[in-house]
């Protein structure tokens, strides 16, 4: 499959030009053979407050809104042209990433591959501007954390990490698993359930537990195998994270999934001595 070449640069607030410090907010992603120009933007505020937690959220909104102006403007302008030229494209990122001391700037140019334009931005946005990284290195924490207090307590059978299916029909990997012989007794696998917006925990919920599910309907784990999810949340959650909290404890109620704090030490560690 081809691979596309593209450039994009990272959208950046700077509140306090004077100390330089800054969050990301978007993305510009261009592919000059193929003519494309766009970008994804953070418009909310919630999240940056808490860096940022004495700075006027009108008037970051102001400048966004300015700057979103400015990229539309740009985009409806090249929809509306014939010159496809790649020189083009090019030179209106390194215009747009050109320094700038103003709250709303950009990076320096970056180059990616993709198979698709849009894809790509998608992907870039989520791993810059929504930290994806960042959540997957706070699961990958929490996992290790949980292997390590397993390995500390003597259960009956070890926990060990293995794919658990079948190649040809249906699988998952799980990070701890508790078999006697070819029989899985029981499955451990943490969750980080501490995202800004309510949206993600619930996918993030779903996605597992529709795993288990499955993995019941190819038979590849009995009715009676038990499963626990330990998951970290936010400290302080909204109401709409509470209430997410409210549909995915009661959704794995109904899957027979034991969903724990990761903080109950001693019912994981019941959990995994029963």
């Amino acid at each position: 499959m081809n691979m596309l070449a593209m450039r994009f640069a990272v959208v950046r607030f700077m509140p306090y030009i004077q100390t330089r410090e800054f969050a990301n907010v978007g993305i510009i992603l261009i592919c000059p053979k193929t003519g494309f120009f766009d970008y994804s933007l953070e418009f909310k505020y919630q999240r940056l407050s808490k860096f940022f937690r004495y700075f006027d959220a009108r008037i970051f909104k102001q400048a966004m809104n300015s700057f979103s102006n400015e990229l539309e403007r740009i985009k409806e302008n090249l929809k509306r042209s014939s010159n496809r030229d790649p020189e083009l494209f090019r030179a209106l990122l390194d215009h747009l990433a050109r320094p700038r001391d103003a709250i709303i700037c950009t990076s320096d140019i970056g180059v990616t591959t993709g198979e698709s334009e849009k894809k790509e931005l998608d992907r870039l946005f989520s791993y810059y501007a929504e930290h994806s990284f960042a959540k997957d290195q706070r699961e990958e924490i929490l996992t290790k954390n949980i292997q390590k207090m397993i390995r500390e307590i003597q259960t009956p059978f070890p926990f060990v990490q293995v794919k658990v299916g079948d190649d040809n029909e249906y699988y998952a990997n799980f990070p701890l698993v508790q078999k006697q012989g070819e029989r899985i007794r029981k499955i451990i696998k943490p969750l980080y359930l501490g995202q800004d917006n309510s949206s993600e925990i619930i996918q993030k919920s779903d996605k597992w537990i529709s795993v288990i599910n499955r993995l019941r309907d190819f038979s590849s784990i009995e009715e009676d195998t038990k499963i626990m999810f330990p998951f970290e949340s936010a400290q302080d959650q909204t109401e709409r994270q509470k209430k997410a909290f409210e549909l995915i404890t009661r959704d794995a109620k109904k899957a027979r999934i034991e969903l724990v704090n990761k903080d109950d030490i001693a019912k994981i560690e019941s959990f995994a001595l029963s």
